[in-house]
């Protein structure tokens, strides 16, 4: 993961009065340097060894589908996405006495790249993620873990004993691989696949994902039958934490804190500090109301969301509150119960992304709580939490029963369209970045530039305490004039700036938000 890049900006010199610049600082979320992770825009499950969900890119606005591939067994795990983009993905398929599962990689035009046969019966399963050493970790409920390469060649693979489940994999700062198998153990595993420890105690560990400390220094996971632990690398207890039973993915924000949400009703977050001690309770004022697989997910200004069921009206909800655990709105489905049980992702501008278990629709629900689109899945179900590249590309993967072969468009991108204008003599463009229009905007802008030869394009937007809030544009781009899209989204009324860097030049404009 890259490293919060800040920047000064030496010719303003601003003060606004109705900015609480302290307090809002208190809340930024960023991104935490992982070496031990493929520097990608999404090379794990949920983002990041911290489970945030969060991407530091805008996503798309509207359900516009690029591209879909067959992949007849049905995706059930990933995606994640390497350094160079590519995708990879999992198959769903669960025939008796059949061992055809499949592992794979495709270019970021939907072209398949490889394929790697699992020769097991079972399904690949969704947490897997992408290593700085060009290693591939992956995991099938037959209780394998593979190693392979980037050419989808075997590195080694490491036998558990039991099932590995669900959202399951992490790493440390050292590469060391973590995570729970079905009989309640937790593996710690080196990363030539040797068995560093496994431990069960108390009646084991829930078969979710095991969530690490932004030091790197603390595992965090729930109890299989109940109460949730933080323990040391070693796998010795540092604390554990009373609660009812966790089966959703936590995840913990950039000041450690760790947030989880027990099965109880009404639905229940609980923000633990680090030391174990309890900060916070939100109580859902919905009573019968319950949260089971789905995790929550925290934007950059620090707004949490959680998606929940509410059996009273035979719907769904998604519920966001604020970082200090107040409530800020609650959006209900109007399908049938669609079954939101993978943990929810969120862009840089704190759109929501989740899909229907039940293969209804996948959503894109706006900051504020508002639908943005919804695209229907004709009975596909969704199982992975998707991922968003640096273009903005969001990539889903849905299937249908695991029984069932001859499946079609079971992995699909999504990507709002970025205005190039083409058949431009690049003799007669220069590097420029213009006046985002219109200036000042709410809670939309657009921004142009153009360049003269190919090149990597950065485009982020910072507040004026330097924190980058966005990240538009992170790729190779060839010479002409271009237009993005910038959503505010969560963020607060104020001055920021947008940066551009393409080879050597680069150029910064101040632009304003009013809402």
């Amino acid at each position: 993961m890259k490293t919060r890049e800040l920047f000064t900006v030496s010719i303003y010199c601003i003060i606004i009065s109705f900015f609480n610049a302290g307090n809002l600082y208190s809340q930024i979320q960023g991104e935490i340097p992982w070496p031990t992770l493929a520097e990608s825009p999404w090379p794990m499950m949920s983002h990041d060894p911290q489970a945030t969900g969060r991407s530091p890119y805008v996503g798309p606005k509207t359900a516009n589908v690029v591209w879909t591939i067959d992949m007849p067994y049905g995706i059930l795990s990933g995606p994640a996405l390497g350094e160079d983009g590519t995708i990879y993905f999992g198959t769903n398929s669960w025939l008796p006495g059949d061992t055809t599962n499949y592992f794979y990689a495709a270019n970021p035009d939907g072209t398949l790249r490889w394929t790697f046969y699992t020769g097991d019966t079972y399904a690949t399963h969704p947490g897997f993620l992408i290593g700085s050493d060009s290693t591939i970790y992956f995991c099938s409920s037959a209780g394998f873990l593979f190693a392979t390469d980037l050419a989808g060649t075997l590195k080694w693979k490491y036998t558990s004993g039991s099932k590995i489940w669900k959202n399951v994999m992490n790493t440390d700062l050292e590469g060391n691989i973590y995570f729970p198998s079905f009989d309640g153990y937790l593996h710690s595993v080196d990363n030539t696949g040797n068995l560093n420890w496994k431990i069960n105690f108390n009646g084991g560990f829930y078969g979710e994902s095991v969530v690490i400390a932004p030091d790197g220094n603390t595992l965090y996971v729930g109890g299989r039958d109940s109460n949730f632990y933080a323990l040391n690398l070693d796998g010795s207890v540092k604390w554990e934490y009373t609660s009812q039973k966790t089966w959703s993915v936590p995840f913990i924000d950039n000041d450690g804190n760790i947030y989880i949400t027990p099965i109880a009703s009404p639905a229940q977050v609980h923000c633990i500090k680090p030391n174990g001690e309890l900060k916070w309770i939100y109580i859902l004022p919905l009573n019968p109301s319950s949260i089971w697989y789905s995790g929550p997910t925290i934007d950059s200004n620090g707004n949490i969301y959680f998606s929940h069921e509410v059996p009273q009206y035979s719907c769904n909800a998604i519920t966001s509150i604020d970082y200090d655990g107040n409530f800020r709105w609650t959006y209900i489905f109007n399908d049938p119960i669609d079954g939101i049980t993978t943990p929810l992702i969120c862009d840089a501008d704190g759109t929501i992304y989740c899909g229907s278990t039940y293969g209804y629709y996948y959503y894109a629900i706006s900051s504020e709580g508002e639908l943005l689109w919804k695209l229907p899945l004709d009975g596909y179900m969704v199982d992975n939490s998707g991922a968003i590249d640096s273009d903005g590309t969001l990539y889903i993967g849905t299937h249908l029963s695991s029984a069932t072969i001859g499946q079609e468009k079971t992995l699909i991108a999504i990507r709002d369209t970025v205005t190039s204008v083409q058949n431009i003599n690049p003799s007669e463009l220069s590097y420029s970045l213009q006046q985002n229009y219109p200036n000042p905007f709410n809670p939309i802008t657009h921004i142009r530039y153009s360049i003269p030869q190919s090149s990597r394009v950065t485009l982020k937007v910072y507040d004026i305490l330097g924190n980058q809030v966005a990240k538009l544009v992170d790729r190779y781009q060839s010479p002409g004039e271009y237009d993005v899209m910038f959503s505010a989204g969560v963020l607060v009324s104020g001055i920021y700036f947008y940066r551009l860097q393409a080879g050597n030049f680069l150029a910064i404009k101040k632009l304003i938000l009013l809402k």
